[in-house]
């Protein structure tokens, strides 16, 4: 689901997480990337029609940290999302030990149990 977020807006798989100020720094970064771009008023002026106008408008060099601003966001929630669900799953199977696990059950290596 991470995944799914960062894929609409960067910033967005990370405010998922819960890793704040992750999200903060990649939202402010895609906010400057898309004023300094004017890929808003290229893409407004794409809708109107208007294609020679909107590819004269955009700026290049600032376009071109999109894919990896995306990548960035959509790579780091993957990584936290699976190290997210180790550590639930490490919690998860010490809390059923200590607190439904039988004190004398014995884990017998090699041998079936009937």
């Amino acid at each position: 689901m991470a995944i799914i977020w960062s894929l609409f807006i960067p910033g967005l798989g990370q405010l998922y997480l819960h890793r704040i100020v992750t999200a903060f720094f990649v939202i402010i970064w895609v906010v400057v990337f898309f004023y300094q771009s004017r890929g808003l008023e290229a893409i407004s002026l794409l809708f109107l029609g208007d294609i020679e106008k909107a590819t004269s408008l955009i700026n290049p060099e600032w376009l071109l940290f999109f894919p990896s601003l995306y990548g960035f966001s959509v790579y780091d929630s993957y990584i936290n999302t699976v190290e997210n669900n180790k550590l639930f799953d490490k919690e998860q199977r010490a809390f059923f030990k200590k607190n439904y696990q039988s004190p004398f059950f014995k884990v017998l290596k090699g041998q079936k149990v009937n």
